[in-house]
């Protein structure tokens, strides 16, 4: 086995997947833990040995916290589950955990069954501090594996471009995700395109440039465009009609076509995209 197969990762994100769909992006995660109970037996006679024996096991509740920001996915999520009019309606959510790398590349997907939300907890706020304001949310959930997605596999094999949907740009607000009268023109002939083709799934990208505030491709951008483009994402996914959306997800700037560093190459890389299958890596035309 190679060196590099023992390396730890590097910088990571992770995403949290509820039924097919991205809820949020987050900056921690706790909780991946399973434990068994211990009972004490003590062996007869004058030895005073104690023999231990396992019970039953559990795994504990998931707790993940990320940035507060304008989305209200999390909290939504909880509410809904809470207030479904009695528990024999609810019906518990299949969802995952996605480690991905700094090149947005999926390396890990931690799979959990029956899962709800236990609570949703917002920012403590304080005026006068500078942490940033951040939301938590506690999952509870029944069985849990791990599937591994390798970084670089040894043999894909013979490789099918997704398809795409080429569509005009969808135009949004300045620095908003409410679209434009001229976006929701070209959504509503995605839909029309969409219709005609018979596609049954549809996953939406958003993608931004690196500017924003803290400076361009530094830190706090790329967390504001991390947001910005999930918010986008997520938008023109409520607009599909006649396909089931799989994923919305926002990607920042990490997967550009043309260099940051041009008005050009900016105006390129902020984009929204319309893919038939899910992406596995790299794109055809996308920067390394």
């Amino acid at each position: 086995m190679a060196l590099f197969d023992f390396d730890p990762w590097g910088n990571y994100y992770f995403a949290l997947e509820i039924d097919g769909t991205v809820l949020a992006h987050f900056r921690e995660i706790s909780g991946l833990k399973s434990s068994a109970q211990v009972f004490e037996i003590e062996e007869g006679g004058l030895n005073g040995q104690v023999h231990h024996r396992v019970g039953q096991s559990k795994w504990e509740n998931i707790t993940l916290k990320q940035a507060t920001n304008s989305g209200t996915e999390l909290v939504a999520w909880r509410d809904k589950y809470v207030t479904d009019s009695g528990w024999g309606d609810r019906v518990d959510s299949s969802g995952a955990i996605i480690v991905k790398n700094n090149m947005g590349i999926e390396v890990r997907r931690y799979i959990f069954t029956a899962c709800w939300p236990v609570s949703w907890e917002g920012p403590t706020l304080n005026s006068g501090g500078s942490d940033m304001a951040i939301e938590t949310l506690e999952i509870a959930f029944d069985e849990l594996y791990i599937d591994n997605k390798p970084l670089e596999p040894q043999d894909p094999g013979p490789q099918t471009t997704p398809k795409k949907f080429e569509t005009e740009p969808i135009e949004f607000e300045l620095d908003s995700a409410e679209l434009t009268p001229e976006g929701q023109e070209t959504m509503d002939q995605l839909n029309e395109d969409i219709a005609e083709s018979e596609v049954e799934q549809i996953w939406v990208e958003g993608h931004t440039c690196w500017l924003g505030p803290g400076g361009a491709g530094s830190g706090s951008s790329h967390a504001y465009n991390l947001s910005l483009s999930q918010a986008r994402a997520q938008t023109c996914a409520d607009a599909i009609t006649g396909a089931t959306v799989m994923s919305a997800t926002g990607f920042s700037f990490d997967h550009p076509k043309a260099s940051n560093r041009t008005a050009g190459g900016r105006s390129q890389n902020r984009r929204t995209e319309f893919w038939t299958e899910p992406r596995g890596g790299l794109r055809d035309g996308e920067l390394e």
